[in-house]
């Protein structure tokens, strides 16, 4: 059954500059490519076609899922049309906040026409310069939308923050705020000369729509309650460079492998407390690390390894490593006093998870 609903169709006749390869069918730009459905917003997708037809459009996931379904009733006229959709899935469900690409068919008397954005953009790899203010807010500029990475580390240390992990961000001045400390809340890194801060990402295809505003629904939910399954690529039949830009490796990878897994650390030993409710160590104790169940299928699609460092000084290395894991560890060397113990897991598709913990070694 045809969605008529959540179309209006605007025609508009003239000559327009056409934005796509396949000249009877584009997707012309865009108001705003942000738009916030829980709030009751909607966008309208422009589009130009060449040719007399009926037109389609379906909306897909970054994983390529099928979210939506959009399209004309009647054979619409030479010129620009709008199709307006309301931010929701086929099932009437309000999507999570992500990035949508449409993905537009014009059928005419003869023939079918199809301007898919994924064939000819998305996944170039962006430079970005981020500015560290003195509140605490990392501030940088994106050209286009784009899928952005930021992490903090300590120089020729561990990573100690995934600030954003892939996440979504429009075009223009972006804003991310961040304590400044590490993932535990343990160690402060900004203000330090060996902090080490990483903000990296690549375009998502072109007129890609953001979604914003959904509280309830996380993406990765949304997914299971759809069914739909996640696969890896083959990464040996994909291309890595277009036009002259290298795309990430990243674009290609499911949302629910790019994530920062959830780490656990403890100490296997019994051990007394001080007052602050730290292990005192005086000898040779057990590590273990451990993982979130939810985030073990993404680490196991490639090999990983463990690192473990003490004040951000490397200790020792798992290559090849998995978890739960035990290290047995002498801490022979620190002097008494409060001391920080991290893991690093760090898969090869570019995961990286972190945990860290204090412990007192007494005089």
């Amino acid at each position: 059954m045809k969605d008529c609903s959540a179309i209006i169709v605007t025609t508009i006749v003239g000559l327009f500059t056409s934005l796509s390869v396949n000249a009877a069918v584009s997707i012309q730009p865009y108001n705003a490519q942000e738009f916030n459905p829980a709030a009751g917003k909607t966008i309208e997708i422009p589009i130009k076609i060449d040719q007399p037809g009926k037109l389609s459009v379906s909306i897909y996931t970054a994983d390529g899922d099928l979210a939506r379904t959009l399209s004309t009733s009647k054979k619409e006229k030479v010129g620009i049309h709008k199709i307006k959709w309301d931010g929701k899935d086929n099932n009437k469900t309000i999507v999570p906040n992500e990035a949508y690409i449409p993905v537009v068919t014009l059928t005419t008397d003869k023939t079918s026409h199809t301007y898919d954005p994924r064939q000819i953009s998305g996944g170039e790899e962006i430079k970005i310069n981020p500015q560290l203010n003195t509140e605490g807010q990392i501030v940088f500029q994106l050209g286009k939308p784009a899928r952005v990475l930021a992490r903090a580390g300590v120089k020729s240390g561990p990573l100690m923050k995934t600030i954003l992990n892939w996440e979504v961000r429009g075009k223009g001045r972006n804003v991310v705020f961040w304590n400044g400390y590490d993932h535990d809340n343990l160690m402060k890194l900004t203000g330090s000369d060996h902090l080490a801060l990483l903000v990296t990402g690549f375009e998502l295809p072109r007129h890609t729509i953001l979604t914003v505003g959904n509280k309830k629904l996380t993406y990765n939910r949304w997914r299971e309650n759809n069914q739909w399954a996640s696969s890896m690529p083959d990464l040996s039949k994909v291309a890595f460079e277009r036009e002259g830009r290298r795309l990430s490796r990243h674009y290609y990878l499911p949302r629910s492998v790019d994530i920062a897994p959830r780490i656990t650390l403890e100490i296997v030993d019994k051990l007394p407390k001080n007052k602050e409710g730290l292990p005192i160590v005086s000898g040779p104790i057990a590590l273990k690390v451990g993982m979130h169940d939810e985030d073990r299928w993404a680490m196991q699609q490639s090999l990983y390894e463990v690192a473990f460092f003490a004040n951000n000084e490397f200790l020792s290395e798992e290559e090849q490593g998995y978890v739960p894991l035990t290290w047995r560890w002498n801490p022979v060397g620190l002097k008494p006093g409060i001391h920080l113990v991290t893991v690093n897991v760090s898969g090869f598709n570019g995961q990286v998870g972190v945990k860290s913990l204090q412990i007192e070694i007494p005089n």
